[in-house]
């Protein structure tokens, strides 16, 4: 009886340990990330997680292997969320181009992260009235212009203390969002990646060049 008991006893601390061990490491996002980010080490944290079968396993990314470099977000994904391997990819990011403004850091909302959807202005900036994707030129003082591409009027607001701001890029979102001190130059200027969909991407010449010309705000939308 008491080598039975002994006999139980074994077997039940085997299965014990055996099952604590049962799990996997995974990648999880360590803060939001959006679509069409970059992906890099910084943003993931490995968790370990219990599957109950391998298929479920399969469709996450171990976190013995990480990400390729430069890879980017199809979609969002939730700060401590697994990160799904359908999640990297084209996707989203398909048609979009990747734009980079320094913006003064006064005319960019304080909520503006990544994620963000916003519009992009100019005060006293000239854009080629033949521009590729312009539809009209708008000085100071002369009201506000059609947004580029669209051919009409945004529905962003423009900086009410600049009059005659042209609307140079509607509706695009923010890929990344560092803080003014985490970005290259001025410690004034924020320096924002937009995410331009295929229906501006003619409009991105003529607004980069407004920008150089004229004072830029950043309008974020709700």
């Amino acid at each position: 009886m008491g080598l039975l008991i002994v006999a139980v006893s074994v077997l039940v601390g085997a299965r014990v340990l055996g099952s604590a061990d049962d799990t996997v490491e995974v990648w999880a996002a360590d803060a939001d990330l959006v679509a069409g980010s970059t992906l890099s080490a910084d943003d993931l944290v490995a968790v370990r997680v219990r599957f109950r079968d391998g298929e479920s396993l399969d469709s996450y990314l171990r976190a013995s292997e990480p990400p390729e470099d430069g890879a980017r977000l199809a979609r969002d994904v939730g700060a401590g969320e697994l990160l799904p391997a359908a999640a990297l990819g084209e996707g989203e990011d398909e048609g979009l181009r990747h734009v980079p403004v320094a913006v003064e850091a006064t005319r960019v909302p304080p909520g503006v992260v990544a994620g963000s959807v916003v519009d992009v202005w100019a005060a006293g900036a000239e854009v080629p009235a033949d521009a590729a994707g312009t539809s009209a030129t708008t000085q100071p003082g002369q009201g506000t212009a059609p947004g580029p591409a669209q051919g009409q009027q945004g529905t962003g607001a423009p900086d009410p203390s600049a009059p005659g701001a042209v609307l140079l890029l509607e509706e695009v979102r923010v890929v990344e969002a560092p803080s003014a001190q985490d970005g290259i130059g001025s410690l004034a200027d924020r320096q924002l990646v937009l995410a331009v969909p295929e229906d501006q991407h003619d409009a991105i010449g003529p607004a980069l060049a407004a920008m150089t010309s004229g004072t830029v705000t950043v309008a974020q939308r709700g």
